[in-house]
């Protein structure tokens, strides 16, 4: 399909979504023939140079977010979006996850995964800097070792340490590579057994969690030393995305699962991972509350992500499939938790990231919606819709 068959789809699509949106009363902002997105479905944050890159799950593209006036940045004389099907950059054919490192000389570095056509074990690495735009890396891509069918569904980035983590959901396994080379580490790749699916790290503990599909236990990966044993979690679910985030008071797990469609937190005891404790439970579908009771998910939960704030708290979020967002407010003292949802109807959710500020507090949390082709701004502090970008 061509770039213009594809905005003009898009356009139709969008606009048989919104007069059903209207119709029953959601609130979503119009589209106009300035819309630069189509169908985003990964956000990955670079905070560090204020960066913002979405990435669409079909036509090849990517957009480039400016954070502060939350308006695409256009290039070209056409007024393009940073990358479409015109380039020779190009992406995997269906784009499931995305991770970023920032590199000196203000380049930001993405690594970014895909499905549904072979060959799916690998890794498309791309830069991207103020004078030479968006352009392939040297070593790109990371070939991961497996079968071409393979698939890849976690991707994560320790920058701290200048590690790519990747999860191969057939061998049970993450891979560990240099963010500046592409190199394989010593001590990858690490078995975690069972289908690893979805992973994030916590920079502070250096903790890295892996969800899993075929089993109710998550995995535990010291970034620190990658030769230490694996630890595992059992949270009772099959889980189809887990986060992991620090206060001064502690660490805590925020987990979603995949069959049951609900949502666990864990206080982490970081010197036994398995005697952590449970302390919340988001319930399922409960299709006859009010909405909007925070206490049960009124749509199935897809990314999850984890942050401290800058009050002390500790939030989860988590897309839906409603095109709302789920916040999971833990106190600063790890003992009480406040569920939220952002109702914002934007017909789905998918990826999402936050920008932090220096200390590595969420300030804003962005996630995309594939389904009226918009992304959404969230204040973590204060669960409050912020705007949405077309």
């Amino acid at each position: 399909m061509s770039r213009v068959s594809a905005t003009a789809f898009k356009r139709l699509r969008t606009a048989l979504l919104l007069s059903l949106i209207l119709a029953s009363g959601l609130a979503c902002t119009g589209k106009n023939e300035n819309d630069l997105l189509l169908f985003p479905a990964i956000v990955t944050i670079d905070s560090e140079l204020n960066r913002v890159f979405v990435i669409d799950n079909e036509f090849n593209g990517i957009n480039l977010i400016d954070p502060t006036l939350d308006e695409a940045i256009t290039f070209g004389d056409s007024d393009e979006p940073l990358l479409d099907g015109a380039d020779e950059q190009v992406l995997p054919l269906f784009p499931t996850n995305a991770a970023l490192a920032t590199l000196p000389g203000g380049v930001s570095r993405l690594f970014v995964v895909g499905g549904g056509v072979a060959p799916m074990n690998q890794v498309t690495v791309l830069d991207f800097d103020d004078v030479n735009l968006i352009q392939r890396a040297a070593f790109s891509p990371i070939s991961v070792a497996g079968t071409p069918e393979d698939f890849l569904p976690g991707v994560t980035v320790d920058q701290e340490r200048g590690l790519l983590f990747v999860s191969n959901s057939a061998s049970g396994s993450v891979h560990v590579y240099q963010v500046d080379s592409g190199v394989e580490v010593a001590g990858s790749p690490v078995s975690v057994g069972g289908i690893p699916g979805r992973m994030n790290l916590d920079p502070v503990s250096g903790l890295l969690v892996v969800s899993n599909a075929g089993a109710t236990t998550v995995s535990f990966i010291d970034a620190n030393d990658l030769t230490a044993p694996v630890q595992t979690l059992d949270v009772g679910v099959n889980t189809r995305d887990a986060a992991v985030a620090s206060n001064g008071s502690g660490t805590a797990l925020f987990v979603n699962g995949s069959q049951q469609n609900l949502a666990r937190v864990f206080r982490l005891n970081t010197a036994n991972l398995a005697a952590s404790v449970q302390i919340f439970e988001l319930l399922p579908n409960a299709p006859n509350a009010p909405i909007p009771d925070p206490n049960f998910v009124p749509g199935t939960l897809n990314y999850a992500k984890a942050a401290p704030l800058s009050d002390g708290r500790i939030a989860g979020f988590f897309t839906m499939s409603t095109g709302d967002l789920v916040e999971l407010d833990l106190s600063p003292d790890l003992t009480t938790l406040t569920p939220a949802i952002t109702l914002v109807g934007a017909i789905s959710a998918e990826g999402l990231d936050f920008l932090a500020n220096a200390s590595g507090q969420a300030t804003k949390v962005y996630y995309a919606s594939p389904g009226v082709g918009t992304l959404t701004a969230v204040n973590p502090l204060n669960n409050l819709f912020i705007t949405q970008i077309p």
